[in-house]
């Protein structure tokens, strides 16, 4: 018998790579920028992690996920490298999804077509925003034109998909021509498009500018209807909204992704990295020099564990399932964690139900269209 909390099904495998050219200013992942004499001992130290560490890990693999910092610095050569250690530690399934993620100015053809004959078979691509101005003012490195030339240059270089990542609500983006740049996005013909609204409630230099005045934060209601103009104008062309940020394509769905929403195994190497393992979830070091110094001498990077705790994995279960447009089983995270959510949250199921967030079907709770502009307050009450 399964023990409760035990994630089902083959693993997914992410591996970080955290150098950038420069730093954007909403930027909270574990990045650094002007490092670039440490990318080989940090893919070599990445390497020795895959192999040695995480060993809970199931030995099936059916996705890999390559993100950063921008992946896309590195060579053919070296990424192939990476991706041999990983075929080393794991058994990867027949028609495994490998992705990598890459920015417009470093997604060179050349380098493109050597990803995808190492094995890389989607690629998500970095654009933020077609508005130049827009893009100066983070500190991106790319214009509307080369993000335009890297969705078509991935294309060209024959992988199965192409994503593109938007971000609405940047310094300087009018949200009133919003529904522009999402045409001009779906213009581009990608597979998947990713559509996040900016977070600011992270320590980034943005925040701060935000937090000090320098720059004035964005109506929320600007931010609703730029949200319901992606909807609308994504479905239009054929992309589902399979995730509350997320849309594909048939077929196109973030196999990777996915896992986390659905409470699935994977195993996080590099960087701060984050796992989840036989219910336990991991975290490693977010600095470099101390990655590399515990590799070094042949540690563990693991920078925190949280034990297996049946209330916060279900809560987190639900939650994360509550994002997907299908929603999520309650008797099935019932079953997994032992744990009464029907009882638990009867108030705020309730609550919910009334204010037209969620609907239901059985068991099987989703998330209304309405719902999903405000989740962030129902999540707060489950959690």
């Amino acid at each position: 018998m399964t023990p409760l909390g035990a994630p089902r099904g083959p693993a997914g495998v992410y591996l970080h790579f955290p150098f950038c050219a420069a730093r954007c200013s909403y930027c909270d992942f574990a990045t650094v920028a002007g490092r670039d004499d440490r990318i080989e001992p940090y893919l070599a130290a990445l390497r020795r992690e895959i192999l040695a560490f995480q060993t809970r890990a199931p030995r099936v693999a059916d996705t890999v996920y390559i993100g950063g910092g921008t992946p896309s610095r590195m060579s053919a050569k070296q990424l192939r490298a990476l991706l041999g250690a990983v075929g080393e530690r794991f058994d990867l399934a027949p028609g495994a999804e490998v992705t990598i993620e890459g920015n417009p100015e470093s997604l060179l053809r050349g380098e493109l077509e050597g990803y995808r004959e190492a094995g890389v078979n989607r690629v998500c691509v970095g654009v933020q925003s077609l508005d130049d101005g827009v893009l100066r003012g983070v500190g991106r490195l790319h214009d509307a034109r080369s993000a335009a030339a890297a969705v078509k240059g991935a294309r060209g270089a024959g992988f199965r998909s192409v994503g593109l990542d938007l971000i609405a609500g940047l310094p300087g983006e009018d949200l009133a021509a919003w529904g522009r740049t999402v045409e001009a996005a779906v213009a581009l013909e990608p597979d998947h498009v990713s559509v996040y609204l900016l977070e600011t409630d992270k320590d980034t230099p943005l925040t701060r500018a935000l937090r000090a005045g320098r720059i004035a934060p964005k109506d929320d209601d600007a931010l609703a209807s730029a949200y319901e103009i992606t909807v609308d104008t994504l479905d239009e062309a054929g992309f589902a909204a399979y995730e509350i940020s997320n849309f594909a394509k048939p077929g196109h769905e973030s196999r990777h992704n996915i896992k986390y929403w659905t409470d699935a195994p994977y195993a996080g190497f590099g960087v701060g990295a984050h796992a989840h393992l036989e219910g336990e979830r991991r975290a490693n070091v977010r600095d470099l020099d101390a990655y590399l110094s515990r590799l070094d001498a042949g540690e563990d990077p693991l920078d925190a564990a949280e034990a297996y705790d049946a209330d916060r994995r279900a809560a987190e279960a639900l939650v994360m399932g509550l994002r997907l447009a299908s929603g999520v089983d309650l008797r099935d995270v019932e079953e997994r964690h032992g744990v009464e959510l029907e009882r638990k949250h009867r108030d705020a199921w309730e609550k919910a139900e009334s204010a037209g967030l969620i609907e239901r079907a059985g068991t099987r709770v989703r998330l209304t269209r309405w719902g999903r502009l405000r989740s962030n307050e129902l999540f707060a009450e489950l959690i």
